[in-house]
């Protein structure tokens, strides 16, 4: 009795122009790979802030695809209900717009076509051509998929419901797998180069060599360091030239035509270690102290 009642209600809400909106399903996969757009444009905007051309060239590519594709498909992919009809909404993109009358049958899903569906867990809505006697699909993916349903057979309670998905290959759901793997892998596989890029090195001191340990980290030898100075200078200030094989983001580390960097682009002091075969080293934390500390103890070891 309570079911019959809310359905009356819903339909007196429906028919007075209220909208019913049912958010889509998104696989953790793929929420894992918006997820990473999205932390690859703020890192890369932030970097831009800092002063990485580097990061400015990321953040050209990633940003318009995450603000413009992204994110309005993530948050804005809906299926909703009027008094007429059943609208798909993708990102900004309205797919379609489908009189309930036109409907002809509803059934479960797992066809991996491309479709305003974010899930593999999908429903498929056959209906008629509004303007010939076509009959056409489109593959949803709604999260409440036994409420979408209830609700469209109020609309129309001549919809035919097959409640088994039609039968996926094995073929297709290794592909399927597969492919989800591989999206996964490749944006965790950014982020952990993000973070490491990002990372302070660390600088171990041994009795006859220092060791950087840190992207692009190297190893120098105390006998090929012809000496060390600490300039009271931030990297940016000192000038790192070209980029030729580095990371320019937050933390500039790698290759530049002034040396190889391991710093804090906007930190001072700059610790600047000069060797014998021409080149230079330069190495600085965001925190001026630690900085400082670092050179105290690789001039006692110079000049022991």
């Amino acid at each position: 009795m309570n079911v019959l009642i809310f359905d009356q209600r819903l339909f007196i809400l429906l028919s007075r122009g209220f909208l019913m909106r049912f958010k889509t399903k998104v696989d953790w996969w793929l929420q894992l790979i918006f997820a990473g757009f999205i932390i690859a444009t703020i890192l890369a905007i932030a970097g831009v802030f800092a002063g990485g051309t580097g990061s400015f060239i990321i953040a050209i590519v990633f940003a318009p695809v995450s603000i413009l594709i992204i994110l309005p498909i993530w948050l804005n992919t809906s299926y909703l209900m009027d008094e007429s009809s059943l609208q798909v909404q993708c990102g900004f993109i309205k797919h379609a717009k489908i009189d309930y009358g036109l409907i002809l049958s509803v059934s479960e899903a797992l066809n991996p076509i491309s479709s305003p569906a974010l899930s593999f867990d999908r429903l498929e809505i056959q209906y008629r051509n509004k303007y010939s006697v076509a009959v056409r699909t489109i593959i949803i993916s709604p999260k409440d998929k036994q409420g979408f349903i209830k609700h469209l057979l109020i609309m129309n309670d001549s919809i035919i419901i097959n409640s088994k998905a039609k039968p996926t290959s094995k073929m297709t759901k290794l592909l399927m797998t597969f492919i989800g793997a591989v999206c996964a892998a490749i944006v965790i596989g950014i982020g952990i180069l993000l973070i490491f890029c990002e990372k302070e090195p660390v600088v171990i001191i041994h009795s006859n060599s220092i060791q950087i340990e840190a992207v692009y980290g190297t190893d120098i030898d105390f006998s090929n360091i012809e000496g060390i100075s600490l300039l009271d200078h931030s990297m940016r200030e000192i000038g790192a030239g070209t980029r030729k094989n580095g990371y320019n983001g937050g933390a500039w580390k790698g290759h530049f035509s002034s040396g190889l960097l391991f710093v804090k682009p906007e930190s001072s002091p700059t610790i600047q270690i000069k060797q014998y075969n021409g080149s230079t080293i330069y190495i600085s934390f965001e925190k001026s102290e630690q900085t400082a500390m670092l050179y105290r103890e690789l001039s006692a070891f110079m000049f022991r």
